[in-house]
């Protein structure tokens, strides 16, 4: 039974009284499980108010007229519908989505301030040891929001934002939609911004920023094999490659030709890293 508005009120405040010593909102992993476990959506309700009080959303049952996803009888079944095509491409992922412990769906309201992603996002509650973490995907999106310098968006993430604008693990920051691990939504991509020492024209940064200024992470390159960083418009040749970027170090490695579902694929359950060279069969 959804909790009323005073309810509801009253449950958050009683969730932040008992949270974890210091200066952040995060329930302990007990209170997070209890909590979904006893009022499901009115749960995750709590955790976005308590872990994310930035990320303004409406917490609606799948299956809402507005939604773009229906209502499934497991998670796996959610899943393998929300990425629609791309699931055959995604064992490893879908494996551990089918583990959630509750899905229902949000609505974002955006910043007007800040490069935000509104709308519909799917939430997945996984379990891990610190307690249930909630997992975002974002809506279905066949003309995203990209603007980056001397880049058009590449081919195999409009195929992506087709079916999810954006997915990962939700983390706000100043209220902005994001996600790490995960590939961002559209409207957050972005070319790493340094100066002098490190060229970055050439590369676009699709994970959350990290490093001492922020600009590090997972990024396309076209600068392998002769391939050269496009004028806007320009259609492209199918020859990016991935890297990881150090924002004072630089790239680490050399730059790797993928398949990016492969890569997501392994990306979202451990590290890459070590499966960098090897492709996923067509």
């Amino acid at each position: 039974m959804t909790l009323s508005t005073a309810g509801l009120k009253s449950l958050i405040t009683s969730t932040r009284k008992t949270m974890k010593a210091g200066a952040s909102y995060i329930p302990d992993a007990k209170l997070r499980t209890s909590l979904l476990a006893e009022h499901g959506r009115d749960g995750v309700r709590v955790l976005l108010a308590c872990e994310h009080p930035a990320w303004a959303a409406e917490v609606v049952e799948l299956g809402h007229p507005e939604c773009p996803w229906p209502e499934a009888a497991t998670p796996l079944e959610l899943a393998t519908a929300a990425f629609g095509p791309l699931a055959q491409h995604l064992p490893r992922l879908l494996k551990r989505l089918s583990g959630a412990t509750l899905t229902c769906a949000v609505r974002h309201k955006p910043q007007d301030d800040a490069p935000d992603l509104g709308g519909w996002f799917l939430v997945y509650a996984l379990p891990e040891r610190s307690g249930p973490v909630l997992w975002i995907g974002g809506p279905p999106d066949p003309n995203p929001e990209f603007t980056a310098e001397g880049w058009e968006l590449p081919s195999e993430l409009r195929t992506f934002y087709r079916q999810h604008n954006g997915f990962g693990v939700l983390l706000d920051e100043f209220g902005w939609t994001g996600v790490s691990p995960g590939v961002q939504p559209s409207v957050q991509l972005a070319v790493p911004a340094l100066d002098a020492k490190v060229k970055t024209s050439d590369l676009l940064r699709l994970s959350r920023g990290e490093g001492d200024a922020g600009e590090g992470g997972w990024c396309f390159t076209q600068a392998r094999s002769g391939a050269r960083k496009k004028k806007p418009g320009a259609p492209s040749d199918g020859a990016l490659s991935i890297v990881d970027f150090d924002d004072r170090l630089g790239i680490r490695g050399e730059p790797v030709p993928f398949d990016f579902l492969g890569f997501f694929d392994r990306w979202m359950v451990g590290d890459p890293k070590d499966e960098l060279p090897i492709a996923e069969s067509p």
